[in-house]
């Protein structure tokens, strides 16, 4: 029996999966669990006994068992001796000639330790898609056992495989994914990331492996069944990465000839989307409810940025429960002239309130794009989080990150050689493509006329489907 053609958008925050067969295009269940089950978020809990759980379950089962929980964190040696120099100062006078002899420097070994959690149930991880392309970041250890970036993954695109499996009756092993125009500006960062997602698909079990840009993709699955000659351009706005393709189809008979005609004009794209504009609520609106800008001691110093940067990165937060940090902080809020405000600080670190705040900012990102306002609320031991966000409020927050999706898309209208108003119709598809100043940008430049909002979660995994049928 021959396989159904597969198409796979494995998102940074979701995923998604469809099926082509006789010119049918069937998006597929990923997770019953999920508020929509065509969509399975891309999140991956590994328990501390090695259990991998994927999707909704995996989010579920790291707040059952971890948020208040608090973190204990203690000192282990690693058995390694690190090789130091000890020595003076030396001396800076004009006449100071460094000995030859570096022997004489005075040498010590360094006994090598780290700070670990040691009651910690399991682990959440998120947004790998985006981790794809940090060269520094090969993989971590988990419960004693060390996962490279790519088995990491590679256990998320199981758990999908296993679900396109037992909906097609195969055992599928051919599959075109879906790839941003850009996983960075950098290009070697751009072919490690694609050069990291095809090892994890084959770990998965795929054996054979097409990658296709996402926003042709997304042209694909609405021109498909068009017959007529247009121009068309989709904007793909996810959790990762907003990108940008124009593309000409033909307007044959048949959707292959439509295909065989279709010509790729410009693409574009900048790894800033849905997770960049959830951090810049943080700093915004958030920050200073955890004391960012309160000042501590007889020099009134502010707080150090470190400890908010890991509030913007939820997964890092738990490194601050440390003894030292810990005490530190009650010492600043001692002498601090927001003293509340680091006492808050401290019960979000302490009690692992970290993942369940990221949720609330995300929710109150996807509330705006149908209300004019949206409350942050987070009510737990300690906290007491109430924060409005309005429209324009919000729209001048994430100014910085629209003007960059903004370039992308002049970037993929050049490359095209096109104006405005020379393309026919402009596609919108991602979730934060909903976000009203996203809508507003696009409508300022074409028009609300010719803007069309295609299914947010599963119009790229439709159209890779599509592509893999012919290709």
């Amino acid at each position: 029996m021959a396989q159904p053609c597969i198409g796979i958008d494995f998102g940074t925050t979701n995923s998604s999966a469809a099926a082509a067969e006789a010119d049918d295009v069937r998006v597929l269940e990923l997770d019953a669990a999920n508020d929509n089950p065509t969509s399975l978020p891309s999140l991956l809990y590994i328990t501390a006994e090695g259990q991998a759980v994927a999707g909704r379950e995996a989010a579920d089962t790291y707040i059952a068992r971890n948020v208040g929980r608090e973190v204990e964190l203690k000192q282990v040696d690693l058995g390694l001796d690190i090789e130091g120099y000890v020595g003076g100062e030396p001396d800076k006078s004009e006449g100071y000639r460094p000995p030859g002899d570096p022997s004489a420097a005075v040498r010590e070994a360094v006994r090598a330790k780290a700070t670990v959690e040691v009651n910690s149930p399991g682990r959440l991880f998120q947004s790998l898609k985006s981790s794809l392309r940090l060269k520094g970041f090969k993989g971590t250890d988990v419960f004693g056992r060390h996962y490279q970036i790519e088995e990491l993954t590679a256990l998320l695109l199981r758990a999908i495989k296993e679900r396109i499996d037992a909906h097609t009756g195969a055992d599928v092993e051919t599959a075109v994914f879906g790839r941003p125009v850009r996983f960075s500006e950098r290009p070697e960062e751009d072919a490690l990331a694609e050069r990291r997602l095809e090892t994890a698909a084959e770990l998965a079990g795929f054996k054979n492996v097409v990658f296709f840009y996402e926003p042709v993709a997304a042209c694909v699955e609405y021109a498909i069944a068009m017959d007529r000659r247009q121009r068309l351009m989709v904007v793909d706005i996810g959790g990762g990465t907003c990108d940008v393709c124009v593309m000409e189809f033909g307007g044959a008979a048949g959707a292959a000839e439509r295909l065989a005609e279709s010509r790729i004009l410009g693409v574009a794209g900048v790894p800033v989307a849905g997770d960049a504009i959830d951090r810049e609520i943080l700093r915004a609106k958030l920050f200073p409810y955890f004391g960012s800008r309160s000042r501590y001691g007889p020099s009134k110093l502010p707080m150090p940025q470190y400890v908010y940067a890991a509030l913007a990165d939820w997964q890092n937060l738990y490194k601050l429960n440390t003894e030292e940090i810990m005490n530190w902080l009650i010492a600043s809020e001692m002498s601090s002239d927001q003293p509340e405000t680091i006492r808050r600080l401290r019960t979000l670190i302490r009690k692992n309130y970290g993942y369940p705040l990221a949720r609330k900012v995300e929710q109150a990102k996807k509330t705006l794009s149908f209300e004019e306002r949206a409350r942050i609320e987070l009510e737990e031991e300690g906290l007491d989080l109430h924060v409005e966000l309005e429209r324009p409020e919000f729209a001048h927050i994430i100014e910085h990150t629209l003007d960059e999706m903004r370039h992308s898309i002049e970037e993929a209208e050049k490359a095209a050689e096109m104006r405005p108003e020379d393309i026919d119709l402009v596609l919108t598809t991602g979730g934060t493509s909903l976000i009203p100043a996203v809508r507003k940008m696009l409508e300022d430049r074409y028009g609300s006329e010719r803007l069309l909002q295609r299914d947010t979660f599963v119009s790229v995994a439709s159209g890779l489907a599509v592509v893999a049928q012919y290709m």
